[in-house]
This record gives C-alpha cells, structure tokens and sequence, in this order.
C-alpha cells in the first residue's frame, strides 16, 4: 500500500489528534531568518506544520498526496488561501509541482520517513534557490521516559501491524544524510500533548500501522486504551510526554 493510501480514512482523526509544533519552533526558525524567501511544506497532511509557518509570516505552498488530508487542510486554513499567503498542491516529495528554484526552504513535518531518499533530493535541489534549506521535522514520542509514555507503548504494540519496524514514524538518523547530503544540525523541543479519552482514542487510530475505526481489531484496541487512560488519568486527562526532533540542512 502506497503511504498515501494508508492514511485513507483517517484525516479526521489525523486533524483532531495529532500533536502541534511548539511555539519555540517557531521562534527558532524565525531568528534564524529561515521563513523569508517562500517555503515549500511537502506532506503537509491536514496542516499542523503549515500553521506554525503561516502564524510566523511565511508564505507556504503546501504540497500533499493524499486527496482527503488535502481538502481537510485547504478547508482549515480557507482564509489564507484567500489572502494569498498559502497555495495548495496535490504533489509528492518526487513531484511537488513546483516552479524551478521557487522556494528558499523545503520543510517535511512526520512526513520524510515515507519520502524516497534519492529522487526527493533530485526533486529538493530543483525547487530550491541557491544556499536554501530543507527542514526535516518529527514529534516522538518513544524514548520519553514516562510511565504513561512506557505503558501507552506497550498497550500500541499488541495492534502494531505485522512486520512494522522498530523506528516506523522517523527517520533513524544514521540514514539523514540520504536526505541532507550537505550536513544538517539538530535541534530539540519538548511538546507534551494532554489527551482526554476520546483524543487518546483518535491519536491510535492516526497511526497508520495501527488498526483504523473501521477495522475489526479497533473495538479490541479501544477497550485496551480505556483501561489505560482510567490507570493514569488526572482530572479527565493524561499526558503522552513528546519531543519534536528537527534537522535543519543542506542538500549540497
């Protein structure tokens, strides 16, 4: 299954679950003085990265695949599509659509890992003016050493699809210069994420190695998932500790 079809009948729950990026983020890409000659958000999914670029003044083409992410984010961010600030593009990481060295950052938020390495660059160096940037960005939240991190850990592994590796939502970073051919840095941002119960439901069923609200296993992962946020919940809610990982780099 191509990865814009495994995320088929889950923007819904994509939009309403998945983790922001911290506002700190975005200050550090705006000292940096990253965000001014346009920018390129390739898989851009329902928008969440497209947000922190447009609240910090960028001008976004947003490029994605996946035709229901895609109307999910044209619909939530209407008014900068109107305002001239954001475009929206049915693209791939190989074929984004956009015009020759039109763009002075490429961006990729939990996005890069289903990118080809050799073909995205080739790509990359195409829309990219000279000395621009490509902007790798994940949140994580294994290796977070919580026990509600541990124990929602354990009780996702009982339903992770068959044959899914170890490190499926990134890119390990040994592989990075696949991506970042010119060397890259790396920088990261605690995001925490307060779920209540039916958050905690939709951020599982965002994940594509795990069953969707339409499969059979859903009911079974649910009941599992209820009886972890009763174990842990304060007040209604429960913390799954993130961190957002970014890798700031040159193709050349």
């Amino acid at each position: 299954m191509s990865a814009p079809d495994r995320f088929l009948g889950r923007a819904d729950v994509y939009a309403q679950a998945r983790p922001s990026y911290p506002e700190a983020l975005g200050a550090w890409l705006a000292e940096r003085r990253l965000l001014a000659g346009g920018v390129a958000d390739v898989g851009a999914g329902t928008g969440l990265f497209t947000r922190l670029l447009l609240a910090r003044g960028a001008e976004v083409h947003a490029v994605e695949p996946n035709p229901e992410m895609r109307a999910q984010l044209a619909a939530g961010l209407a008014a900068e599509v109107t305002a001239g600030r954001l475009t929206v593009h049915a693209g791939t990481s190989e074929v984004t659509g956009l015009p020759d060295k039109s763009v002075s950052l490429v961006t990729a938020a939990q996005a890069a890992h289903w990118f080809a390495p050799a073909p995205t660059v080739r790509e990359f160096r195409r829309v990219l003016r000279p000395s621009g940037h490509v902007l790798l960005v994940w949140n994580d939240w294994r290796g977070e050493g919580t026990a509600f991190n541990a124990a929602y850990g354990e009780v996702v592994s009982h339903f992770l699809e068959e044959g899914t590796p170890d490190l499926a939502t990134r890119v390990p970073e040994a592989e990075l210069p696949q991506f970042l051919p010119g060397g890259f840095e790396r920088v990261t941002f605690a995001n925490p994420l307060t779920l209540t119960r039916a958050r905690l439901h939709a951020l599982a069923a965002s994940v594509s190695y795990l069953p969707s609200p339409t499969d059979a296993a859903y009911p079974g992962m649910t009941r599992e998932l209820d009886a972890l946020f009763g174990a842990h919940q304060q007040d209604g809610t429960v913390t799954l500790a993130y961190r957002t990982h970014v890798f700031l780099g040159g193709l050349d």
